[in-house]
């Protein structure tokens, strides 16, 4: 019965309560990093990117509970663009990624450069 009771024990102590996520948490107009420790609720890193044409980038990196990754193309000059990123893993907001999708740019390469050697010179 006691190496029943030690082994619980010991069990309890090494399981423990569950590690809580860690973040970058910062708003910046650049690329920031200010690792902090998450309230256990958090489930994701976020990075929001701003891009305001009149008053420049805005970082803000966070916990959050829950996330949906986007993308805003910009609509008008004073609209700007913006993009959410999320990840779940210890300080992965650490780098900025790009706001437009890979596959847009690749596709928007991919056929612009043929246009541009194809194009009658001016």
């Amino acid at each position: 019965m006691r190496t029943v009771l030690l082994l619980v024990a010991t069990l309890a102590v090494a399981v423990g309560p569950a590690l809580a996520l860690r973040c970058h948490v910062c708003r910046s107009s650049s690329n920031c990093k200010e690792p902090k420790e998450c309230p256990a609720s958090a489930r994701y890193c976020t990075t929001m990117i701003t891009v305001e044409p009149l008053s420049g980038n805005l970082v803000n990196k966070n916990c959050v509970d829950s996330c949906v990754p986007t993308h805003a193309q910009q609509v008008q000059v004073s609209g700007g663009a913006g993009s959410t990123q999320c990840c779940q893993e210890d300080l992965c907001n650490a780098q900025l990624r790009s706001a437009a999708p890979r596959a847009a740019l690749s596709l928007g390469l991919a056929l612009g450069l043929p246009a541009l050697l194809l194009a009658p010179r001016l």
